[in-house]
């Protein structure tokens, strides 16, 4: 049985990150559902564990979305998602626990925006129906048919669009400074 000061501790953990955690799962998975199971799930594993991690409110943080990645890849895993995305995003989280002791989580945060801000110049430097297609699959999770028949055109050209816009976010990849971020990005890029 855990202490009155347990609980008090553990319900401070919650109501400050539990929104934080949702939004990073949520831009991950892309499903408000999922992503809400998953956050319970990081902070049921918490709640078991919780007498043996010594866990500050101010110092939860970092430890908190670590075990938040691993429910995602495990997440993804079960989703099917292709073995090669899963080991760049493997490498992502190891690469982010040996960088937690030189980062800041806010730090780590900051470096997140301007990866995201550089994907969307360069998406901006894409054709216009390129950039929109691209948009439409992998920000709005909408089906090659679906995008098709919004376009009135083959599935084919959708495919093909989707390809070369691939194709120019990973030369664009290969050309961007080190980031340990840098797989995370290739995953969520992915189909």
């Amino acid at each position: 049985m855990k202490s009155p000061a347990t609980h008090d501790l553990f319900k401070d953990i919650y109501l400050k990150y539990w929104d934080t955690l949702f939004g990073i799962a949520n831009k991950k998975i892309g499903y408000t559902q999922d992503a809400m199971d998953i956050v319970q799930d990081t902070f049921t594993y918490v709640w078991q564990q919780f007498p043996s991690l010594q866990l500050e409110t101010e110092k939860a943080k970092p430890f908190l979305i670590t075990c938040l990645y691993y429910r995602i890849f495990n997440h993804l895993r079960a989703r099917g998602v292709n073995e090669k995305h899963l080991l760049h995003f493997q490498a992502y989280l190891e690469s982010e626990q040996s960088i937690e002791s030189y980062y800041s989580t806010a730090e780590i945060e900051e470096e997140l925006e301007a990866v995201n801000i550089a994907i969307m110049a360069e998406l901006d430097r894409m054709p216009e129906r390129m950039k929109h297609i691209f948009i439409l699959s992998r920000y709005e999770n909408k089906s090659i048919e679906e995008i098709a028949m919004l376009y009135d055109i083959a599935p084919k050209t959708v495919r093909n669009q989707l390809s070369d816009a691939m194709r120019r976010l990973k030369e664009f990849a290969d050309s961007y400074p080190a980031t340990a971020l840098l797989p995370l990005i290739l995953l969520f890029l992915e189909d």
